[in-house]
């Protein structure tokens, strides 16, 4: 007696534990929370899930990390789940709430009991039931509106203050129906303090530490209500264990299962995504022609109305789908191609379907039937043996297949120092030019203050929801010419050589004052010498010496040996009359009659993965219209089809030469969907290339 104890009375954590006190707190400041009842014995559970309708949520009083929660559907859950309850003897009542699906938000406060600092505010991926520790954090919340995020303070900070919170608390919300719900209140530190610390820079252990010891929060520098939100999105996902746990049903539910977490920081909630995805150990696989993904569907009722959209999204992504017999009717009645599995209970189809690396993702929400259960972890053991993803949240699955559609990878994602976060957003400027439609986004980087372009490529080049583009380029000093340039597909790609950014490169330094008529661009292909034509002093041309063209095989570089000019070749299945050549990029050109009516991405993806281009090459289709013109489409495997491309032009130009098609030592005019370019092949084998360049804005 007589000892003072540090922080939070603990009558407050008894207030915040106990169902009839902590209900009657509530009402004091009209939040609501989800209906419940506390309960003793089977029957009080039975009856009360009937007053308050399936399903409900079960749950012992005073427990931490979930323990011994389930969501009853019926009544057969509830005895089984109280017959496993009271064999413990408890002396506290069990706790029976109305079980919302709704989205779920969690609040790490710290509070001097008499003003609160909320640091963040996290946004749960899957939607309540699946505890906190199992679920996917977002930080700041993707889609909460200002009225709602504005209730969530005021409510957290009353919460704070009438428990008397001295150091950390913790809530977790639920809306549902446009209406906020308290689940809990947890007087204490959480799992994700670290986290919030880390993404907010609020130190906020020691802050908890220094008002325990009776330190003002409004003297330690951080300020009161809600913290500035980080320029970044940070995601916390979980880790689990069950390659060592073998037999332990892995499905998300109340009761805690993870085993630790990590931290996917980035600029965009996908990429952050991502990042905390493959650091969890998430084998992510894009799928392609030759080397296609499957994914296996099998949900129980209860969720079949809500696969529809999200297997749309992965049908959209070119993966395969497979499902059991219920699950592909629903996803076949949507007009989607499906592949029945028989259930495990069956036969071992899917084992088979694995061990032939078919299957690349699971989704499973099946029945919670002992034999299902036990079917279940058999399969979930057989596909972590395989490094096959596994998934029991429909709400995960749906954040996978965005994920896989963000098209981020390890070498497209920018390197974060967690140790020097921004404290706001970088502010980039920018001009957008093109020549012919083939449009890029070009940054001065002069001062190199870009440190991820691949991730600018990815977030800036989508034509529907940023500024759109064929890619992104970088202008850079360099020791060799008067300036360099880099260039990055729309998937963060190295662009390597490329002619037409490369002439609007020269049109921004003329433009800006940088450079004269005449200059020279340093690229990954070395440096090539460009000459301004000018108009009311803005570059309204520009020509480009793109060196000697070379068309032996391995130079190319390709599978062939020596020359490859006017051959026919088998790809795909059908024989091509092409030429190969490379002008700063490696090209394949194909002559045809009827280059109008040409299956560009049929014809692009035979080629490209046909095996003998190990770098990738670029797809010209050319119908000669006579010995100075040409008509030209392209595809690159990068970008598909495009209105134009500068070293596509200049290498189908010089294969009509080399054909004997077109003359040489004379300016052929390549006519392409976005404009025409003029190139000349001469007695040296030097290439040059030339057309219009023009600035469509800047921000």
């Amino acid at each position: 007696k007589g000892v003072r104890i540090l922080g939070t009375p603990a009558d407050s954590v008894d207030l915040a534990e106990d169902r009839e006190r902590f209900d009657e707190l509530l009402e004091q400041f009209g939040i609501a929370r989800p209906k419940g009842l506390t309960v003793m014995s089977k029957e009080e559970a039975v009856k009360a899930a009937e007053k308050l309708g399936y399903p409900v949520l079960l749950r012992p009083s005073y427990v931490i990390g979930g323990q011994n929660m389930t969501i009853a559907f019926t009544q057969n859950d509830i005895e089984r789940y109280m017959d496993v309850i009271l064999a413990q003897k408890i002396e506290n009542p069990v706790l029976c709430d109305k079980y919302l699906m709704g989205t779920e938000l969690e609040v790490d406060a710290i509070s001097d009991g008499e003003d609160v600092l909320i640091p963040g505010i996290m946004q749960h991926i899957e939607r309540a039931g699946v505890h906190s520790g199992d679920s996917i954090a977002v930080y700041p919340p993707y889609n909460l509106s200002d009225a709602m995020l504005k209730k969530v303070v005021d409510i957290s900070t009353k919460l704070a203050i009438s428990l008397k919170t001295k150091g950390l608390i913790n809530i977790q919300y639920l809306i549902y129906h446009n209406e906020l719900y308290v689940i809990e209140v947890n007087p204490r530190a959480s799992r994700t303090i670290p986290y919030i610390s880390k993404v907010t820079g609020v130190p906020m252990v020691e802050l908890a530490t220094r008002i325990i010891l009776g330190a003002k929060l409004k003297k330690l520098g951080y300020g009161t209500g809600l913290y500035p939100n980080s320029p970044y999105v940070a995601v916390k996902v979980p880790v689990f264990s069950f390659e060592k746990l073998n037999d332990v049903n892995s499905q998300l539910g109340p009761e805690m299962k993870s085993t630790g977490e990590v931290l996917g920081i980035g600029k965009t909630i996908e990429e952050a995504l991502f990042k905390g995805l493959v650091s969890a150990g998430f084998n992510m696989k894009h799928p392609t022609k030759n080397n296609p993904s499957g994914i296996y569907f099998t949900i129980n009722d209860q969720d079949k109305s809500e696969i529809v959209n999200i297997v749309k999204k992965f049908a959209d992504l070119g993966l395969n789908l497979y499902a059991t017999h219920g699950t592909a009717n629903v996803i076949r009645s949507v007009g989607l191609e499906c592949t029945d599995v028989a259930r495990l209970s069956s036969n071992e189809e899917i084992f088979k379907l694995m061990d032939e690396g078919k299957i690349d993702y699971i989704v499973y929400t099946g029945k919670t039937d002992v034999e299902s259960i036990s079917n279940y972890i058999s399969m979930h053991h057989h596909a972590i043996l395989l490094g096959i993803t596994v998934l029991t949240s429909l709400d995960t699955t749906n954040a996978l297949a965005d994920v896989i559609a963000g098209r981020y990878n390890e070498f497209n994602t920018e390197l974060v120092d967690i140790n020097n976060l921004r404290k706001e957003k970088l502010k980039l400027k920018f001009c957008k030019m093109h020549s012919c439609g083939n449009d890029y986004i070009f940054f001065n980087n002069m001062d190199n203050k870009i440190n991820c372009p691949e991730s600018l490529a990815i977030n800036f080049s989508d034509r529907h929801y940023a500024i759109g583009a064929d890619g992104v380029v970088l202008i850079e000093k360099s020791e060799v010419a008067d300036a360099k340039m880099r260039v990055f597909n729309r998937d963060g790609s190295d662009g390597g050589m490329a002619a037409n950014p490369m002439r609007c490169v020269a049109k921004y330094l003329f433009d800006n004052g940088m450079t004269g008529e005449n200059l020279s661009v340093e690229s990954s292909n070395g440096v090539n010498r460009l000459f301004v034509n000018s108009f009311n002093g803005k570059a309204s041309s520009v020509s480009v010496n793109l060196g000697k063209a070379v068309f032996d095989g391995k130079l190319i570089p390709s599978g062939f040996d020596g020359d490859i000019i006017g051959k026919e070749l088998t790809f795909g299945g059908k024989t091509y009359n092409i030429t190969l050549v490379n002008v700063g990029n490696p090209h394949c050109v194909i002559f045809c009659d009827k280059v109008e009516e040409a299956d560009m991405e049929e014809i692009g993806q035979a080629v490209t993965e046909s095996g003998y281009f190990p770098h990738g090459v670029y797809v010209d289709c050319v119908r000669v219209v006579n010995n100075v013109t040409i008509k030209l489409r392209l595809w690159e495997k990068r970008n598909g089809e495009t209105l134009s491309c500068g070293t596509a032009a200049a290498a189908a130009a010089v294969a009509a030469v080399v054909n004997g098609y077109c003359l040489k030592n004379e300016i052929i005019t390549v006519k392409l969907k976005g404009g025409d370019l003029f190139a000349k092949y001469d007695e040296n084998g030097e290439v040059e290339l030339d057309g219009t360049v023009k600035q469509s804005f800047e921000g």
